[in-house]
């Protein structure tokens, strides 16, 4: 099964520290945070099963990114979005709290191997949002193996 480096490649945030979560990577800085999960589609799969199950993962991840905005604490900054990008498709959207002291952005990235969940919370300053596009724009999708 593709491991989150086999299906994506990136240019992490300038000087963030890199640790691993799990089968998470983890971006920090103080107060700041970016979290990269990734839904792998099985191996060995009929190119329909395989566009079936990368349509069920997207579901799944824009499921988890909607669910957020249905939180009564948090407040839409940016509504989900399609964007398509580096011949990607991306579903973008970024809230904050109702103080406006902490913004969460997030997005769905599909890619050939599967899927990539990109989340990033930080104090609410005006360059938050546009760090993740940023590294949303580097993001590219690797060949199958």
């Amino acid at each position: 099964m593709a491991k989150i480096t086999d299906a994506f490649s990136w240019k992490p945030p300038h000087a963030w520290d890199e640790k691993r979560r799990g089968a998470n990577l983890l971006y920090r800085l103080p107060e700041r945070e970016l979290v990269l999960s990734f839904w792998p589609v099985k191996e060995g799969l009929t190119a329909e099963q395989q566009t079936a199950s990368l349509q069920e993962l997207m579901d799944t991840a824009l499921k988890a990114i909607e669910k957020e905005s249905k939180n009564p604490n948090l407040l839409p900054s940016v509504e989900l979005t399609r964007v398509d990008e580096n011949n990607l498709e991306f579903w973008v959207q970024s809230l904050a709290t109702k103080d406006g002291s902490v913004g969460i952005s997030s997005a769905a990235i599909r890619g050939t191997q599967g899927v990539l969940l990109a989340t990033m919370e930080a104090p609410t300053r005006p360059d938050h949002f546009p760090i993740f596009v940023e590294f949303l724009r580097s993001i590219k999708a690797l060949e199958g193996i």
